[in-house]
C-alpha cells in the first residue's frame, strides 16, 4: 500500500511539473505577433551562444521504475528530467527566437527521434513545422511511438518499431506546437518538441550550453523552455558578423 501511494505521488508529481511547464510554454507563443516567417538570404549574420543555468539545487529524483521488458530495459532507469553539470547547466532546454519573422531556411536534413536503451533521444528538441522527423529504434524490444499534440492529447501519429534497425519517417503537423510523444508499449519513455514557424531554435547539451546561428542582425526575445523548469526570456542583440553571448537561469520546481 505504501508503495502504490509512492509511485501515485511520484506520478501526480511529474504530471503537476509538465502542466506549469506547457502554461509556461503557452504564454511565451500568446506574447508572440501573429506574422508570417519568411525564408531570405541572410548576410553576415551574427551567432548567438550562451548557456541556461539551474539555480540552487536540483531536486531529489527517484529512479524510473521499470515495468516491461526488464530483461533488457533493467530494473531502473536514472530520471533524466533534472540534469544538471557541476557549474549548474541544465540539459535537454529549448532555446527559440521568440519575435523573429524572416530569415534562413528550415533544416534540410530530417529531425531524430531515436529509441535507445529504452528511453528517447533527444529528450527535448525544436523544429520547424511540417519538418520530417526519423524515427528509430537501437533497441531488440518493440517500441510504439506515439506524439502527441500537448494541449489536446491529439495523436499526430503512431509508429511502431518492432525491431532493431527499423525507422519510420514522417512529416510533423504544419503549424505550431508543442509534441509530447509516448511510448505506448513503455510508459516511462516521453520526450518533446516544439514547433516554431521558424528555425531558430537550440537545445543545451549536457553543460547547458547553445548556439544558435546566422541570426539577422537585430533585437530580439531570447526564450527558453524546460519540461520541469518552465520557462523564462531575457532580450538578445545580434550585431552583423559577431557572437552574442547570453545567460538564462531558471528555477527547480
Amino acid at each position: 500500500m505504501v508503495n502504490a501511494m509512492s509511485a501515485g505521488g511520484r506520478l501526480h508529481g511529474r504530471v503537476a511539473r509538465v502542466g506549469i511547464a506547457i502554461v509556461a510554454l503557452t504564454a511565451l507563443v500568446a506574447m508572440r505577433p501573429v506574422r508570417a516567417y519568411e525564408v531570405a538570404t541572410v548576410t553576415n549574420g551574427g551567432s548567438i551562444e550562451g548557456v541556461v543555468t539551474l539555480s540552487g539545487s536540483a531536486p531529489a529524483t527517484t529512479p524510473i521504475k521499470v515495468t516491461k521488458n526488464q530483461d533488457y530495459c533493467g530494473q531502473a532507469i536514472p530520471d533524466p528530467v533534472y540534469t544538471v553539470d557541476g557549474s549548474g547547466g541544465l540539459a535537454n532546454v529549448i532555446v527559440f527566437l521568440k519575435d523573429i519573422t524572416k530569415g534562413k531556411a528550415a533544416p534540410t536534413e530530417p529531425l531524430a527521434l531515436v529509441n535507445s536503451k529504452c528511453m528517447f533521444s533527444p529528450r527535448a528538441q525544436g523544429a520547424m513545422v511540417s519538418e520530417q522527423v526519423k524515427i528509430s529504434s537501437e533497441d531488440t524490444v518493440l517500441h510504439n511511438t506515439h506524439p502527441q499534440n500537448a494541449d489536446t492529447n491529439a495523436t499526430i501519429f503512431n509508429v511502431a518499431l518492432p525491431f532493431k534497425g527499423f525507422s519510420v519517417t514522417k512529416p510533423l503537423p504544419s503549424m505550431p506546437m508543442m509534441i509530447k510523444v509516448k511510448c505506448d508499449a513503455h510508459e516511462w519513455m516521453h520526450a518533446w518538441i516544439m514547433e516554431l514557424d521558424h528555425p531558430y531554435y537550440a537545445t543545451t547539451g549536457a553543460d547547458g550550453h547553445f548556439t544558435i546561428k546566422d541570426v539577422p542582425p537585430g533585437t530580439y526575445t531570447l526564450a527558453v523552455w524546460h519540461e520541469a523548469a518552465g520557462a523564462n526570456t531575457a532580450p538578445v542583440t545580434v550585431a552583423a558578423g559577431q557572437t552574442t553571448k547570453s545567460k538564462i537561469t531558471l528555477a527547480a520546481k
